[in-house]
């Protein structure tokens, strides 16, 4: 899938219809996208999520 694709199916699957992010204009396999996705998430888990006052 290309890089529109990714963007596209990450919106769907994470059920944000607005979100925005830069991806790579290569050709994603399966394996690629899963685990673009992996990081994504687990970025938002550490940075974003867990912020402390």
């Amino acid at each position: 899938m290309n890089s529109d694709e990714v963007l596209e199916r990450l919106r769907e699957e994470l059920s944000l219809p607005f979100f925005n992010v830069k991806v790579e204009n290569k050709t994603y396999t399966e394996e690629e996208y899963q685990a673009f996705k992996h990081d994504l998430l687990q970025y938002f888990e550490d940075y974003v999520q867990n912020v402390e006052n």
